[in-house]
This record gives C-alpha cells, structure tokens and sequence, in this order.
C-alpha cells in the first residue's frame, strides 16, 4: 500500500511488528525452533526500543496534529486505535510478569499476537487512509517534523513556549501535576 512519505514510519514499524507478532503465535503453537520463552523476551525487548516508542508517537504527535488540522478524533477508527493500544499495553505487562517468574504462557504469546497484528490492520486499512485523507500537506509535514524533533531526545515539546513557563506544582495539594504529595 502507498503510503505519504510523512507516513512511511509509522508504516516500516508496523511491517517490524506484523513479523513480531507471527513469531508469537507460531511460539505459541511450538512451531519456532528457539524455545517460547526466548521468544517471548526478544519481543519485549522490542516492545521496550520500538513498540512502546511508535505508541507514544500515534498518540502524542499523530493524533494531535490531525485533531489540529481539523480531524475527529472522537471518530470511531481513532478511538479504536487507542483503546488497543490500551489493551495492548496490558497484554504486555502481563508477558512481562510471566517472563519474570520464568512462566510464559502461550495463550499470552499467541494473544499478544493475535491482537497486535489486528491493531496494525486497523492503523494501516482505515486509521492510516484517513489521516492522509484529512491531513493537507502542511499537516503531513508537521507530522515529520515533530517526529523529528521527538526522536531528538528532549523531554518537553520543543514548540512550546519555555518564557515564562514554570513547573511549580499547581494548583497545589492533591493536583495531577505532581504537588502536594510530601
């Protein structure tokens, strides 16, 4: 599938995932040569340097710029997307547990596998034609360049005013933001 170069990332990342996730149920169903277990932690190891990265990445550039040009992002597909994501996430850190304890379950593996190549069919076959359907150019090319600026490192979002900005606790006691818990 043609994807916007602006896109393409996103894309060459689900290809790197579609192979995780059929090595994870062909673990599941004893057809890998190397043992589930070390399966199972290659793939978190994936998870930690890609996975978890490409998430964030949907979810704090992606969807943000789209909802910025005009897209819904209550829609549907997005929503979807998201609550995978979620469910995903939990899968994982219940892999994770196994591994720790040395009892990777292949109804786990094969699960994790299952769901995250249907959530990269979802990205690819309609969340993914959508955003290139809304996003105009200079969408796309905002898209890049955030991503860009993200994979530089730098902890806060570099296009937000950093003059006059404080991270004091606010409002104070018991607020999201981290005051008040001493």
């Amino acid at each position: 599938m043609k994807r916007a170069p602006e896109l393409r990332k996103f894309s060459e990342d689900h290809h790197h995932g579609l192979v995780h996730a059929r090595r994870l149920r062909k673990a599941a169903d004893g057809d890998e040569a190397r043992p589930a277990a070390d399966i199972a932690r290659d793939f978190l190891g994936y998870w930690q340097a890609e996975t978890s990265t490409h998430f964030r990445e949907e979810e704090e550039v992606l969807l943000p710029v789209l909802q910025r040009h005009g897209g819904d992002v209550s829609q549907e597909s997005v929503i979807e997307m998201l609550a995978q994501h979620a469910e995903i996430r939990g899968l994982i850190m219940g892999l994770s547990d196994e591994v720790t304890s040395r009892t990777p379950q292949p109804e786990t593996l094969k699960r994790i596998g299952e769901q995250l190549e249907e959530h990269i069919r979802l990205e690819e076959r309609v969340v993914f034609p959508m955003i290139e359907n809304i996003l105009p150019e200079e969408g796309l090319k905002e898209v890049a360049s955030r991503l860009e600026t993200r994979q530089t490192g730098l902890g806060a979002e570099p296009w937000v005013p950093t003059e006059g900005f404080s991270y004091d606790p606010w409002p104070g006691p018991g607020d999201s933001e981290g005051g008040g818990w001493d």
